[in-house]
């Protein structure tokens, strides 16, 4: 929604709304603006909405109202985790010892690593080690030598590939397909902003249909707003590839056992009522 392009197809902005979107490198981030009111929807991923909610750190509460992408879906692309070539760690128990990097502790690829950590009997700070490191500086980490795994969001993943690094896990392997990344908006928004919620939720459905049935064109306009090569842009988005994008409306009984699975991994103190805390009212066609 930040490309300018996208936005000219969303009939209702401007006369319904108005839309300001910015951009963080981790959800933790996205999590703070809207605890300080300075965002009223925000992009989260499993493990930050949850402890959104299980801590009440935005004042009022928040709900999910959109489903982004699912992680670990049987037909799409899943988080998977590389090592070089010549590496000798080609399976997740090779990882003991190792110096293992995820975009973000304490986030939703946080998760992935700790629910193989559990399978294969790893202890982080005990016989294997995670740090923090951005998506975009995975591959030159790994060519450096200042890690030995690291974790691959789909857009970087085309790096990985070409390389031939090797495939140490992935998704797949740890989850069951679920709703990964989501749009939440804290619940004084909702009260107090039904009509627009309604209008941006149609504009949202729609973009949906219009960005699947022009893909090119969108491709086209992401690399010319992010500055990034169109090549590696084609090379994921909306195939197999990427994660699966294509329904909005969010599972609530598989978000129940998202948030139940990270309660007994550790990552957050409690579980709650999913179904509480998220509203599809806005993006059912």
């Amino acid at each position: 929604m930040a490309i300018p392009e996208i936005r000219d197809q969303m009939e209702n902005l401007g006369s319904d709304y108005e839309l300001s979107v910015s951009r963080n490198s981790a959800t933790p981030d996205t999590l703070n603006q809207m605890s300080a009111g300075e965002v009223d929807i925000g992009l989260l991923s499993s493990v930050s909405y949850a402890n959104a909610v299980a801590q009440d750190a935005v004042p009022g509460g928040i709900k999910l109202v959109a489903t982004d992408f699912w992680d670990a879906h049987p037909d799409n692309y899943g988080f998977t985790t590389y090592s070089l070539p010549d590496s000798n760690i080609t399976s997740p128990q090779d990882m003991r010892g190792a110096t293992v990097a995820t975009n973000g502790l304490g986030t939703g690829t946080h998760a992935v690593y700790v629910k193989m950590f559990q399978k294969v009997g790893l202890t982080p700070g005990q016989n294997v080690e995670v740090v923090e490191l951005g998506f975009p500086n995975m591959t030159a980490a790994l060519e450096e030598g200042r890690i030995d795994v690291g974790l691959y969001a789909a857009l970087f993943a085309p790096q990985a590939r070409n390389k031939n690094f090797n495939v140490v896990f992935d998704s797949h392997d740890v989850w069951k397909q679920y709703p990964f990344a989501y749009l939440a908006a804290r619940n004084r928004t909702i009260e107090n902003n039904q009509d627009a919620l309604n209008a941006w939720g149609q504009d949202y459905v729609r973009l949906l249909d219009y960005i699947q049935k022009n893909r090119s064109k969108v491709v086209s306009w992401a690399s010319e707003q992010f500055d990034i090569e169109q090549s590696t842009i084609d090379a994921f988005f909306l195939t197999k590839n990427d994660y699966y994008r294509e329904d909005p409306v969010t599972d609530i009984q598989r978000m129940q056992t998202v948030i139940d699975n990270l309660v007994s991994l550790g990552m957050i103190d409690s579980g709650f009522n999913v179904g509480e805390h998220i509203t599809n009212q806005f993006v059912k066609s």
